[in-house]
């Protein structure tokens, strides 16, 4: 591993040449699955390509933790891991994330709380983007990397039929004991009682200890000095307050209300479209050993990175995941 990538990962998650612009679609008062209600629900989105006559090449690609449309361009465009001279790319700004209805956006009156939301309200958002706003009445695909692998799976257990092909990277169908603990943590370190500023960068400190391996650092020149200003570079894009309403939701991630929903207990007796399912076995932040039962399960295609980047294979491994996907789309 180059001593740059690290450098080359912060620059995945943040930013990229070609980005669309941001619209916005606005819901009025909408009702959480928790049954609290979040005002003026507003979902940001933006589209790539162009949409067939048939409309049947439509691709559904939402944002990962803390990422924004911005963070996913690296994977759109002719060469990349989406062709948008062949699909139609909505990539969805999730909950919570500074661009749609997020706690640092929101008008919040004083003594009040940015309603707690889920990954199934995001995905609940993103359907009634889809209908509603783009008309579209079926998908294509729906991908998503990490968290926006979660709310693929969501999209596998709560709208079963909407789509065809199925590709999760790096995300899980349900947290392990492990993932568990470590989201209990990251909760601790977001918590409103710490102070301002130092919060951003000590949890950015733990995901890339826990997004990363001890053998990538091992093969990295890079002083800790170093690591430690990037991090604390990155920390700025950031708002605690967001940073926490999607940690809760990820923390409380489950299919089981909407299996239960559907009358079933596994995701293989109710999406029966193609899934192509892609994880690291080195990965610390989102354990993959819930993948390997759904990819027996529902007999789908897979692919283990096998990264020394751990979670954040999709930035180091880039090459390998795109023409594994864009394969598979095709």
């Amino acid at each position: 591993m180059k001593k740059s990538t690290l450098i080359l990962l912060l620059l995945v998650l943040q930013f990229s040449n070609i980005i669309a612009q941001v619209k916005f679609a606005e819901f009025g008062n909408h009702t959480l699955r928790n049954g609290e209600v979040l005002e003026n629900a507003r979902i940001g989105y933006s589209t790539y390509g162009s949409l067939n006559l048939d409309k049947k090449n439509a691709i559904l690609f939402p944002t990962w933790y803390a990422g924004t449309g911005k963070s996913l361009t690296p994977y759109i465009g002719k060469e990349a891991m989406i062709d948008t001279t062949k699909y139609y790319v909505v990539v969805v700004e999730a909950l919570g994330n500074g661009i749609s209805s997020s706690p640092s956006n929101t008008d919040i009156k004083d003594g009040d709380k940015f309603p707690e939301f889920g990954i199934g309200d995001m995905v609940d958002l993103e359907h009634k983007l889809i209908k509603e706003v783009l008309g579209l009445d079926h998908l294509y695909a729906i991908t998503g990397i990490s968290m926006g692998g979660m709310q693929t799976y969501q999209w596998m257990a709560s709208y079963p039929d909407f789509f065809d092909k199925a590709i999760p990277i790096v995300g899980s169908p349900k947290l392990s004991v492990y993932d568990q603990l470590n989201y209990e943590i990251f909760k601790k370190i977001l918590n409103k009682e710490i102070q301002h500023g130092t919060k951003e960068e000590t949890f950015l400190m733990l995901e890339y200890a826990l997004g990363l391996t001890p053998q990538y650092y091992e093969g990295s020149t890079e002083s800790i000095d170093e690591v430690l200003r990037k991090i604390r570079d990155e920390a700025k894009n950031y708002d605690v307050r967001d940073l926490h309403s999607q940690m809760l939701a990820i923390s409380n991630y489950s299919l089981d209300q909407d299996l239960s929903k559907h009358k079933v207990k596994s995701l293989s007796e109710l999406f029966k479209g193609e899934a192509f399912i892609i994880y690291s076995r080195t990965d610390h932040l989102v354990a993959p050993s819930a993948n390997l039962e759904v990819i027996k399960g529902l007999n789908a295609q897979s692919l283990d990175l096998n990264s020394k980047c751990g979670h954040y294979t999709f930035g180091c491994d880039m090459e390998k995941l795109n023409m594994a996907v864009k394969n598979f789309l095709n």
